[in-house]
């Protein structure tokens, strides 16, 4: 397992970070999450072969857009 940090563009409310929170529990390659909207970060546990490519994806898909890995 990693640790990934990325910062996400587009959450407005704790709605969305709910929402991007559950979608991303979902995937099979994420073992954990945590959404920060104040810092407009998701915190993300996974496999170490998951790309931060495949995570900006994932994000995507549930209409919020990663601006890459946090430094």
């Amino acid at each position: 397992m990693k640790k990934v940090i990325l910062n996400i563009e587009g959450m407005s409310c704790d709605g969305c970070r709910n929402r991007l929170e559950k979608f991303l529990s979902k995937k099979a390659d994420i073992s954990n999450v945590k959404v920060s909207l104040e810092e407009k970060k998701a915190y993300i546990e996974c496999d170490d072969e998951t790309s931060t490519e495949k995570l900006g994806e994932y994000v995507s898909e549930c209409g919020y857009e990663s601006l890459g890995e946090a430094e």
